[in-house]
């Protein structure tokens, strides 16, 4: 395959700061120059010059929250067709959601999504665990052993554990094994019915608002359990 230099593109690479108009040069699928000396080198003879004038070239992004179909809800999408459209986005990595049909919160599942990615998907893809058992917010899973199988981090999706003592047990429980716990933070007695931040936009589009305070108070309880 000959070169490539891919010109006067938005080069964004956070691992070295720089975020600046100028080239890239590819070849033998290496990176040879980057930025504005790409640009100064200037391209071999036989290289394919590509002008990304108003497009960005930046490294494969990552979605730390992805709900998927599969397993359970394929007709909508499918870990496969998920993948296709964050590769189409620019997303190289994405890490799956346990909010699935049924829950991820067992070995055999966490398995069946990283087999599935392996055969089917574009990208990388991490599962999440769910932290409680059918995601009901009370019997902790094995966590452990989900970890061991290749979950990246526990989570209940959407939902928020209501139960201090069972999110108390779970940071316990993760600290053990240093799991990553991810928590929603939303108290459904307070904003389960709001659509939007109360205030006044709120209240002049008539809509239902949810406080604050709603946010604020779970994440308060689990920063101090943490």
């Amino acid at each position: 395959m000959k070169p490539q230099l891919f010109t006067q593109a938005r080069i964004i690479d956070p691992s070295r700061g720089m975020d600046e108009i100028g080239g890239l040069l590819i070849a033998d699928g290496k990176f040879l120059a980057c930025g504005r000396s790409a640009l100064n080198q200037g391209a071999p003879d036989s290289a394919e010059v590509i002008d990304c004038r108003g497009k960005a070239i930046f490294p494969g992004l990552v979605d730390t929250r992805v709900f998927i179909g599969e397993p359970g809800s394929e007709y909508r999408e499918t870990i496969a067709s998920a993948s296709e459209a964050a590769a189409a986005g620019g997303v190289t990595s994405i890490v799956m959601m346990p909010d699935t049909d049924p829950i991820i919160d067992d070995v055999a599942l966490v398995e069946f999504v990283r087999r599935t990615a392996r055969d089917t998907a574009k990208v990388r893809v991490f599962p999440a665990a769910a932290i409680t058992k059918g995601m009901a917010g009370t019997d902790l899973t094995e966590m452990a052993l989900l970890k061991a199988a290749g979950a990246v981090a526990f989570t209940e999706g959407r939902n928020t554990i209501a139960s201090a003592q069972t999110m108390r047990r779970a940071l316990t429980y993760a600290r053990d094994f240093d799991g990553l716990l991810v928590c929603e933070t939303n108290d459904p007695t307070l904003g389960a019915s709001g659509v939007m931040n109360e205030g006044l936009s709120a209240s002049w589009l008539g809509l239902s608002g949810s406080p604050r305070e709603a946010e604020v108070i779970p994440l308060d309880r689990d920063l101090r359990l943490a």
